[in-house]
């Protein structure tokens, strides 16, 4: 995993000593924040932007990151940027100017704060992170109970990574899998591509992605209408958790093939995320059996598996 697959939005305040550039506030998009917050600093000789040079220095306050990809994140920046132009929130007429004695960051966490919980945005699995502890503040609007809200610097995916390699496998993830799903009592022919389970490793939980995904989804009124599921609670042991926690356990157990089956199975467990592309393209092309949440689904993983990050809320 390289740094390109962190995604954030980035809020900076100003520290000048000018008057005239004293707390104005700054959005952008970044994939390595520390770099980014240098190159602000240093100016746009030095990769830094036309509306921040010499009109610092700056602080990065706080980052939102966990999109899907980068056009998700620069069409969050833009909003952010552009209330009063954006088609999700030129409806609410109160974001369109910031109020006579309002600090400049005092408008921009207003607007975030609705932007959370405005579509599609409230259904990403986005994290919000305080980069400047004297700044935290409560929400004036709570995000939507999925997402994280945190303080403390940005540990890029690499980092992560390299962290794993010396300590992962003492950490790694364990399951116990039935041989038929517990929703549908079927057996579960594609492991590979159709088993899922709990995030709680003693949970013998086994089933297809499309039977708990629907469970979900019927389990809960506000999720009417859509394909994914955003979070639930496990029909067997009641753990709470996240999809995109339990794709992102599927994906470590395919990995690392760290899993104990009750009864063989005819699957072999080996894992190769380019003969997934394969499969997910079958689920695609073959009509019968199939709906638009199977396809939408599997999709989810094969975005999860080859970039390794996050699920994409299509």
């Amino acid at each position: 995993m390289s740094n390109l697959f962190f995604y954030g939005v980035y809020l900076l305040r100003s520290q000048s000593p000018d008057k005239r550039y004293a707390g104005r506030c700054y959005i952008g998009f970044t994939v390595n924040p520390n770099r980014r917050i240098k190159q602000h600093n240093r100016g746009k000789d030095f990769g830094g932007a036309k509306r921040t040079s010499n009109k610092g220095p700056w602080q990065m306050i706080m980052i939102v990151h966990g999109f899907p990809n980068n056009i998700a994140a620069l069409q969050f920046e833009w909003a952010w940027q552009q209330p009063a132009l954006s088609t999700r929130l030129k409806q609410y007429s109160e974001l369109r100017r910031k109020k006579p004695k309002e600090s400049h960051f005092q408008y921009n966490f207003r607007i975030l704060c609705h932007m959370l919980n405005v579509g599609p945005w409230n259904r990403l699995p986005l994290t919000i992170r305080w980069l400047e502890s004297e700044y935290e503040c409560d929400f004036l609007l709570k995000p939507p109970s999925h997402m994280q809200i945190v303080s403390g610097d940005v540990l890029l995916p690499k980092s992560q990574i390299s962290q794993r390699k010396s300590g992962e496998e003492s950490l790694a993830p364990q399951a116990i899998w039935a041989p038929e799903c517990h929703l549908c009592m079927q057996r579960i022919e594609n492991t590979e591509r159709s088993r899922i389970g709990c995030t709680n490793s003693l949970c013998k939980l086994t089933t297809h992605l499309i039977c708990l995904a629907n469970y979900l989804l019927s389990s809960d009124e506000s999720n009417r209408g859509h394909y994914i599921p955003i979070a639930g609670e496990c029909p067997l042991c009641e753990e709470k958790f996240t999809w995109v926690a339990l794709l992102e356990r599927k994906r470590k157990l395919q990995d690392q093939c760290v899993e104990h089956i009750e009864e063989e199975d005819d699957d072999d467990d080996g894992f190769d995320s380019d003969s997934l592309m394969i499969t997910v393209a079958q689920v695609i092309l073959k009509p019968v059996g199939r709906n638009l949440a199977a396809i939408v689904i599997s999709l989810q993983i094969l975005i999860i598996v080859k970039n390794q990050t996050y699920a994409t809320m299509i």
